[in-house]
């Protein structure tokens, strides 16, 4: 059974419209730069969200509201090096005490108004994933499946939900983008954030990315990868979010 043309899924390279909402200022650009910057130079309207102001993203004497000014000024360097015009900021506080519920309702509103094909954040069920702001979000997104969907969310015909949510730094992907050409792109756009990135640790960061996107490529390109770079995502239909435990493996 081909059940992702049962559920109406494609390939995410191939929409018209996506919605990419991170927790943090920088984590689009790391688990989704290249395939950003591949839609917006498509033509596709690609709209980011960005859930907290990444105040406490640092070690040592820093100030959290000066490095709040500072990442959204990096922020919007990195749109602008991926062709993202429009953004989105939910102003939350970075590890603040905001619910799940919080980002849902804020977040509902932006999908009634944009109506993307697809959503795309990070993956809150990777085993290991101990940050609340991700967890958060990526539960907050999904859940968004469920309130469009249902009579709480009140709709005039033509109803809608999301065709497609895609979760990047998924332990369980089943789908990868081909972003070869635009990994110069994503690398610039992660150097934006000079605030989390000018670090000693940055030249194995990125070289260990780079060794993620070619084992990605081998993985779900074919041809052994050819040299290609690959970005990888879990794929799913909305009705895979809600009593669906084959969604781990589909």
């Amino acid at each position: 059974m081909d059940l992702r043309a049962l559920l109406g899924l494609k390939a995410l390279d191939d929409v018209q419209s996506a919605l990419f909402v991170q927790p943090h200022p920088d984590d689009n650009e790391v688990g989704a730069g290249g395939t950003i910057a591949k839609l917006a130079a498509k033509g596709c309207r690609v709209v980011a969200v960005t859930v907290t102001d990444g105040r406490y993203g640092a070690v040592g004497a820093v100030d959290p509201a000066d490095l709040a000014r500072r990442r959204q000024e990096e922020l919007v360097a990195a749109c602008t090096a991926l062709g993202i015009r429009e953004h989105i900021e939910l102003g939350f506080e970075d590890l603040g005490s905001y619910t799940e519920a919080d980002v849902v309702e804020k977040l509902v509103p932006v999908l009634l108004d944009i109506r993307p094909e697809v959503v795309v954040t990070v993956d809150p069920w990777t085993p290991y994933e101990a940050h609340p702001d991700h967890v958060k979000t990526g539960r907050a997104v999904a859940e968004c499946a469920i309130r469009l969907a249902s009579l709480i969310v009140p709709q005039t015909p033509p109803a809608y939900v999301p065709l497609m949510f895609a979760f990047y730094a998924s332990a369980y992907p089943n789908a990868a983008v081909d972003v070869t050409d635009y990994w110069p792109t994503k690398i610039r756009a992660i150097e934006a954030h000079e605030s989390q990135f000018a670090t000693p640790e940055w030249p194995a960061l990125k070289a260990y990315l780079e060794f993620q996107a070619r084992e990605a490529a081998k993985r779900f390109l074919g041809d052994g990868g050819d040299g290609r770079l690959a970005e990888t995502f879990k794929l799913l239909s909305p009705r895979q979010l809600h009593f669906f435990p084959d969604a781990i493996s589909s």
